[in-house]
Order: structure tokens, then C-alpha cells, then sequence
């Protein structure tokens, strides 16, 4: 028996046969003739017009179950469009007619290309944009090489499927085909295909290392989806240990899907509003489904990273609409492009600066870039007219960076009006909290905007100056230090002074160990990963607002994080034992 570690990307456990579904394709460097080159021409258009049907097949199987608005269908009609994505197409044309190359060798050298731009991005969400271009790659390389599309093969009902990595494609296909989950050596957390697999309720396992040395068809392995784990050639007390886990699992997440259309009501009757952030448009339907009662982030950025051109306001507006269609009467908050720092794009220049994380980004590259700013405002502001919808603003530091951003908001709505195009001028706008010197202003902040929202991963960041992507300092990361807690609390008044509302919506609001922290402190608007909403509904379920005072008040005077921690996650396992251990049927903090 050995155990193999890796990232948990989508929940829960299964047990069957390992079943191989295939490597990454080697490709070598390869020049052709001249005389050749219309050949290798017409073989990758063949190739292109291949991929695109296998997709177009797989997205009419999941329209005729789920229909056309299913979030699987939304990623395959992405996967589609990469097929005509110049950096890709044209690239590659470019280098079969001007160097000679082999069609295979033309689309793996522009795929490397690509992906080159993603690895320089440190931000773990846009980075693993990375892994769709890496599986439309694949299927295109599959078919200008004529190999069989593993995800054709029959696999028995219930096996585990391995790889180098997955498409959402493979994994819908492979899920229906009844495979138990998945675990590859790439992929991430975030990926597309992490979607799909949740969605489906099918465990998977990425950034597994030596799945080659240690495997061979047919052994038997389980796959913990919770803990990030695979183990392999398990003995008997190793199986009957992760049965008993998997059931309890199947009756927690039944639990919990029985919540779904429950209130968000404390055991003392308040409610306590759950909302959804995301970053796609396929992430909407799952942010409903999950039971969120608004989008209280919606990212916008992902309309620049994975394209050489810029959105248009129209393209832009199209897909507020579709959001708001998906949400009915739900409200939408969409927060205004935080491009910069760690999250690049191919479509614009941002100066990188000696430190990118202090410079040129968020609503400061907006304001640097105002036309760009100023289409994404008249998109907003057009949508506003036909649903619920809020404008948030990222990385705002001080009044005068906000009264700025306010009067830009004020000419589009001017222009909008002069040239007769319907819109709303009257939506609410909103400071994003994530730096101290925001916090220490708040109260100031509140008077002059409609509402704040506290982004708590940058807010811990720069109030420790801490990187959390440093694995050398990441252990002065701590959401329950005592200075985060006071800044957070001052926020929360801050608000309150002045009748403005205040949610978060950083990683601290989807932490179920917090909850009542956070609620202690005065927070009645949390938004989180739409996964993370049941469980967080079960929790504020079991708490009252006095416990949860009392938590707050037996906490402030502690020290050091560590102390705060030790009080809070006591008590929460007191609470809800349930929460402390995946063996004990819950997913840990």
C-alpha cells in the first residue's frame, strides 16, 4: 500500500480499478518540404474542423439531458472559440508557411507560447486558465496525429480514470459513462475541469507527482477528493475505513442539499444573506443551484486574460445580461477589471513596476486606461437597466482615487443619456476594502459610496506584508491575527455609523471555522465560492448572535493569531464536531 499526495480539486471519495486514460502527446520537431506545406495546411484545418464537431457533439448530448444554458455546455462553447483564437490558429499557420514546420510541431510550439504567458501569472485561479488551452491543444494534436480519443475507450463502470490530465470534455463524457473519479499529474483546483467534476459529485485529485513509476492497469486505488490523496493497493482495514467514509459523506452532502431552499436564518431568527463569487458565466447556474441569493463578486477579468484582443462594450454587455438572466431577480455585483500585479493579459500593457503588487493595477490601471475603463461602465450601466445590478470598485486607497472613479462614472452616464441609449444612472456603487489604508478610512469611504465590501486575501496580505504566495513567509498569513480582527471590526462600524451596508467576500467569509466570528462582529453579508454555501448555511443554522458575541468578546484581548485560533476552532468544534476532521464527515477549514 502507499499513499500518493496531490491537490484536492473536487470533493468526496471512490474506490475501484486504476484505468489509464493517456499521456501528454510527445511531439517532435518536424520540417517539411515546400511543395508540402498546403498539405500541412489543409491537415490542420482538417484537424481544426474535427475538434470543433467532437465538441459541438459532446455540447448536443449535454443540451439534449441538461439543456443549452447547462455549465458544461458554457465550457465546451469556450473550448470551441480557442479553436479560432489567432494566438493559436494563426500563430501556428504562420509557422507552418514561414518556417517550415510540421502542422503537429507549428501547434506545439504556439501552445508553448501560450502557455509561457500563464506561468508567469501568480495568481492560482487565472493560471490555471492554462489547463484549457492545454486540453484544446490536446484534442487538436489527437486528431492532426490520427490517435484514439481515449475518452471513446470503454472503461468499467466505476473505475478510476488517471492521466497526465482531463478536459472538461473527457470528464463529462467519462461521468457519464458511470467512472467512480479521476486524479491527474496536471491540473488545478480552479480548472475547468475541477468545475465539471464537482458538479458531476465525482471526486478528482490533481498535481498527483510519479503516477507513472507507481501505477499499472487494474490495480485497485482510492481516490479522496477531500484530503488531496490517492492511495494505492489499499489493504482491507484501508477499505473499510474509506467506505465507511464515503458513506458518511453521501449522507452529509445529502444533508446538506436538503438546505438549499432554507434560509440562511440563525437559530435567534436573523438572517444572515449568502451570496456567490465567480468568475464565469458558467459558474451562475451553480451559484443558484447552491443556493446563493446573489452574485456578491462577480470577477470580470477573465473577459481579457484568455484572448489577444479587447472586449468590446457590447461583448461586455451581452454577458452581464446573460448573468443577470441566469440570477432572475437575484442582484449582481460586478467588480470593475482588476487586472495587474499577479493577473495579466494578453490583450493590454501593464507596466510591471519594481514590485507588481504595489503598482500599476486594479482600479489604478483603470483609471491610467480610461477609455477601456469607460467601455466597461457604459456595458455596466446599459445592463443595469434590465436586472439588479451593482458597480464595486477594487483597491481603492483613499476619497480622492474614489470621488475620481465617481465623476468618470457620472460622464459616461452623461454620454449614455445624450445619445439616447437606455440605461440606469442610479446604480449603487461600492469600495472595495482591501488595503489599510482603506480600513483606516472607512468611515470616510462609506459617506461617499452605497455600500463596502471587505476583500479580506489582499486586506491580510498588505496589512502583514506577507505574500501568500511566498512559502517562506506564508505562515505570517493569519486571517484571526489580532490586527486583521481590528481592522475588519472597523470596517464593520464603520459602515454601521453611517446606515451603509458592508459584506465580505474574501477567503475569510467561505471559512466555515469563522462563521461565527464574523458574525459576532456584526457581519450579515458573506459571499463565498458557490460550493462552500451549504455547509455555511448548516453552520449559521446552529449559531446564535449572542454565542457569537461572546466568542468575539472572549478573543480581544489575545495577543498573538495562534491564541486567537486556538479559542475560535475550539469552540467551533465544540459547536459542530462534525466540521473538525473529513473523517468525522466534514471538509476541514
Amino acid at each position: 500500500m502507499r499513499k500518493l499526495l496531490g491537490v484536492a480539486a473536487a470533493p468526496g471519495v471512490a474506490m475501484g480499478p486504476a484505468h489509464l486514460f493517456g499521456w501528454r502527446i510527445e511531439v517532435h520537431e518536424r520540417r517539411v518540404s515546400e511543395n508540402e506545406i498546403p498539405s500541412e495546411l489543409a491537415r490542420f484545418d482538417q484537424a481544426l474542423a474535427e475538434s470543433d464537431a467532437q465538441l459541438a457533439r459532446i455540447q448536443a448530448q449535454i443540451a439534449e439531458a441538461e439543456g443549452d444554458g447547462h455549465q458544461d455546455y458554457q465550457i465546451l462553447e469556450a473550448h470551441r472559440l480557442m479553436l479560432k483564437d489567432a494566438h493559436l490558429v494563426d500563430q501556428a499557420k504562420r509557422l507552418i508557411v514561414e518556417e517550415s514546420s510540421a502542422a503537429e510541431w507549428a501547434v506545439r510550439s504556439s501552445l508553448d507560447r501560450i502557455r509561457a504567458v500563464f506561468d508567469r501569472i501568480e495568481d492560482p485561479y487565472f493560471r490555471e486558465r492554462r489547463s484549457d488551452i492545454d486540453a484544446v491543444g490536446e484534442r487538436l494534436l489527437r486528431n492532426l496525429l490520427e490517435l484514439l480519443d481515449p475518452a471513446q475507450r470503454e472503461y468499467p463502470t466505476g473505475a478510476i480514470v488517471y492521466g497526465h490530465d482531463l478536459s472538461p470534455g473527457d470528464v463529462t463524457q467519462l461521468g457519464r459513462k458511470g467512472m467512480g473519479g479521476f486524479f491527474t499529474e496536471a491540473g488545478g483546483k480552479t480548472s475547468h475541469s475541477a468545475v465539471v467534476s464537482r458538479a458531476l459529485g465525482l471526486p478528482l485529485v490533481v498535481g498527483v507527482h510519479d503516477i507513472g513509476i507507481n501505477l499499472r492497469a487494474g490495480l485497485n486505488v482510492v481516490v479522496d477528493g477531500t484530503r488531496g490523496e490517492v492511495i494505492l493497493d489499499p489493504d482491507a482495514a484501508t477499505l473499510r475505513h474509506y467506505a465507511e467514509r464515503a458513506t458518511r459523506e453521501r449522507a452529509r452532502t445529502a444533508y446538506l442539499s436538503t438546505l438549499r431552499t432554507e434560509s440562511s436564518t440563525t437559530a435567534c431568527g436573523t438572517h444572515i444573506h449568502l451570496a456567490a463569487n465567480v468568475e464565469l458565466l458558467e459558474e451562475v447556474p451553480a451559484a443558484v443551484n447552491n443556493g446563493a441569493e446573489a452574485i456578491g463578486l462577480f470577477r470580470t477579468e477573465f473577459l481579457y486574460i484568455e484572448r489577444p484582443d479587447l472586449p468590446s462594450e457590447q461583448e461586455q454587455y451581452e454577458h452581464a445580461i446573460s448573468a443577470m438572466r441566469m440570477l432572475g431577480e437575484r442582484e449582481a455585483t460586478f467588480r470593475t477589471l482588476d487586472l495587474g500585479g499577479d493577473k495579466l493579459s494578453l490583450s493590454v500593457r501593464i507596466p510591471a513596476g519594481a514590485n507588481p503588487a504595489l503598482g500599476m493595477r486594479s482600479v489604478r490601471f483603470s483609471l491610467w486606461q480610461r477609455s477601456l475603463f469607460k467601455d466597461q461602465l457604459r456595458a455596466l450601466y446599459r445592463a443595469g437597466s434590465k436586472g439588479r445590478l451593482r458597480i464595486l470598485f477594487p483597491l481603492i486607497s483613499g476619497v480622492g482615487e474614489l470621488r475620481e472613479v465617481k465623476a468618470i462614472c457620472a460622464e459616461v452616464c452623461h454620454d449614455l443619456a445624450r445619445d439616447g441609449i437606455e440605461h440606469n444612472p442610479n446604480l449603487p456603487l461600492g469600495v472595495m476594502v482591501e488595503t489599510p489604508a482603506a480600513a483606516l478610512i472607512s468611515d470616510m469611504l462609506a459617506r461617499e459610496c452605497d455600500f463596502l465590501t471587505i476583500g479580506t486575501n489582499d486586506l491580510i496580505q498588505y496589512s502583514l506584508a506577507a505574500d501568500r504566495q511566498d512559502e517562506h513567509v506564508a505562515y505570517l498569513y493569519q486571517p484571526l491575527h489580532p490586527a486583521i480582527i481590528r481592522s475588519i471590526r472597523m470596517v464593520v462600524d464603520a459602515a454601521r455609523t453611517v446606515d451603509k451596508p458592508v459584506a465580505m467576500c474574501g477567503d475569510m467569509a467561505g471559512d466555515p471555522y469563522l462563521t461565527a466570528i464574523l458574525l459576532g462582529i456584526g457581519f450579515r453579508d458573506l459571499s463565498m465560492s458557490p460550493q462552500q454555501i451549504p455547509l455555511l448555511k448548516s453552520i449559521v443554522r446552529g449559531l446564535r448572535l449572542s454565542e457569537s458575541e461572546a466568542l468575539v468578546r472572549s478573543i480581544e484581548k489575545l495577543a498573538t493569531g495562534k491564541e486567537v485560533e486556538e479559542v475560535v476552532f475550539a469552540e467551533m468544534k465544540r459547536r459542530f464536531p462534525d466540521l473538525a476532521d473529513p473523517d468525522n464527515g466534514a471538509a476541514s477549514a
